[in-house]
């Protein structure tokens, strides 16, 4: 690591540039927008649900600048925005961190960093058994960010109840 260039991406899911990210599709690309490494941008609207706006012919990018969608902002949309910012606000191992995967189906991954260390479930639903030996220690309680939930690893497993994303990190005493 000591002489090896170091570089940062920067993600983003839409731009004014090319086109708006599918609407239909917007937990998705939140979710692995904002718990992707690196850094992450949002582009106005994204978090919000904003419709494209009108477009000209021959010019369709224009539709991805139409005004903030004020009066109309789709709330389960920027529910799920906010939980997954803050959480990555917290924890720089989602930025920097090294990458571990858990599980295949529902995808889980941890990322561990300087004393930082998450586990994130982007896409799951009812009652999972995660494995975290090697992210968090027996007796760790765990608090899952997304449903606010509190959970104790046991046997290098923590048994969760998934409210469409899990965002694990160490509970506060």
């Amino acid at each position: 690591m000591g002489n090896e260039p170091r570089y940062d991406i920067l993600s983003y899911i839409s731009s004014h540039d090319t086109s708006l990210f599918p609407r239909g599709q917007l937990r998705h690309g939140l979710s692995a927008l904002l718990l992707a490494p690196g850094g992450v941008q949002l582009f106005y609207g994204d978090e919000s649900a904003r419709p494209p706006g009108a477009a000209p012919v021959g010019d369709e990018q224009q539709a991805t600048r139409s005004d903030m969608n004020w009066n109309s902002i789709d709330g389960a949309t920027l529910a799920h925005a906010r939980k997954l910012g803050q959480f990555r606000l917290r924890h720089h191992a989602l930025a920097r961190g090294e990458h571990r995967l858990i599980n295949d189906k529902p995808y889980a991954f941890a990322r561990v960093i300087d004393g930082d260390a998450v586990i994130a479930v982007p896409e799951a639903q009812g009652a999972l058994e995660l494995k975290v030996h090697g992210v968090f220690a027996d007796g760790t309680r765990l608090r899952d960010a997304y449903a606010d939930q509190t959970y104790t690893v046991k046997d290098g497993a923590v048994a969760v109840n998934a409210a469409g994303t899990v965002l694990l990190e160490k509970a506060t005493p």
